[in-house]
């Protein structure tokens, strides 16, 4: 499987600096995922010509969104505790922590507590394919 934007688009064309180049390909890969789910696999094959810089767009910032996510993963499964993120609530007596990751927070931002990361790629979807016939849910002709 071929994935829709490249490093070189992503660092130079869409101006992205968050997802270092060698972790780019295995995000960029279920960014593109995401798309082939969402267009139902029309566009696996190739993208047609007058949709390709926007699938290319929506490629990057789906990546984007999914980086922050897999690198937190990565961090706490690395380092054996999930003690990094923004304190959720903390209790003095016998003293207690919760904490809160990255995308429970941007989940709550978004949409309420229990949005999540699909939530949010689908939204980044529909922005950038709503307009484009791509996500059409119909028979094809």
């Amino acid at each position: 499987m071929t994935i829709f934007a490249d490093y070189a688009y992503y660092s130079g064309t869409y101006g992205g600096d968050l997802i270092p180049e060698e972790k780019y390909p295995s995000v960029a890969s279920k960014a593109t995922d995401r798309i082939n789910a969402a267009t139902f696999g029309r566009i696996e094959k190739g993208v047609p010509t007058e949709h390709e810089e926007v699938v290319k767009r929506c490629c990057c910032e789906l990546a984007e969104q999914i980086y922050p996510i897999t690198l937190e993963a990565a961090f706490t499964s690395a380092s054996g505790n999930s003690s990094s993120g923004i304190i959720a609530s903390e209790t003095n007596s016998k003293y207690s922590v919760s904490y809160r990751s990255s995308s429970e927070v941007l989940g709550a931002q978004l949409k309420g507590a229990t949005a999540g990361l699909d939530d949010v790629c689908s939204a980044i979807i529909l922005r950038h394919l709503g307009r484009t016939g791509l996500l059409f849910r119909g028979v094809d002709p």
